[in-house]
């Protein structure tokens, strides 16, 4: 099992038109990597710290822009010759990675678990970036939590850690307020970077988060951000 590599490889449309900016856009482009660049240091020293291997990005609303930083997160760290990462989407209702990232979409979480497929079926080697490795479902699973809390889903998962494991898995999640598909994904992670609106975010949004993430797996830091997926 552990000489098997990802089934697929994709060529990213992101990252080609990324390559291609012109200069105005590469500046813009620069200030963006410096901020990612920063928070990949930070995020991997207090991981390496920790011994912990799965971070789950997690907007306290919809459209606070976690998407957007699950993937400039994961280009950021991948972009290091020596860190391997797998970003993984599991806002299974509203799956948006294989948009941003410019790749075709893969086959839906429930149909590998119900063919009894191993999730590297699914899993994707990026080609213009070879440390990344990507699961970017598309459709939409009308029982994402249901999915979510399946033993199924957390034992596939696993493979991962004997075909690479010192990667770092960054996976993007639902909203954790306004529903429970973000509650049924955090027990699969180790740590909790929030993302919050920085524009129409609230405090009572923060209160209510932190309620709701008693119990759960640590949070690393919140990012106030002000892109929209």
């Amino acid at each position: 099992m552990a000489t098997r590599s990802a089934g697929l490889r994709v060529s990213s449309s992101y990252i080609r038109r990324e390559a291609s900016r012109n200069s105005a856009d590469i500046r813009h482009a620069k200030i963006v990597g410096e901020r990612f660049a920063i928070l990949r240091t930070r995020i991997l020293r207090e991981m390496r710290k920790h011994g912990w291997r799965r971070l789950a990005v997690v907007p306290l609303t919809k459209g606070a822009g976690a998407t957007t930083v699950a993937l400039q997160l994961s280009l950021a760290l991948a972009r290091q010759k020596h860190t391997e990462v797998i970003l993984v989407d599991l806002d299974l209702a509203r799956p948006r990675i294989a948009a941003a990232l410019g790749i075709p979409e893969s086959d839906q979480v429930s149909e590998i678990l119900v063919e009894g497929r191993d999730i590297i079926d699914i899993t994707a080697i990026v080609e213009e970036l070879p440390n990344l490795w990507v699961v970017a479902p598309g459709g939409s699973e009308p029982d994402a939590a249901e999915l979510l809390q399946d033993e199924s889903l957390a034992s596939a998962m696993k493979i991962w850690r004997g075909l690479r494991p010192d990667a770092i898995e960054i996976i993007d999640t639902a909203p954790l307020l306004g529903g429970d598909a973000a509650l049924a994904t955090l027990p699969l992670a180790d740590a909790i970077l929030l993302v919050a609106d920085g524009q129409n975010g609230t405090a009572a949004d923060m209160i209510q988060a932190e309620r709701l993430l008693k119990d759960m797996p640590p949070v690393m830091g919140v990012i106030l951000n002000k892109s929209e997926d």
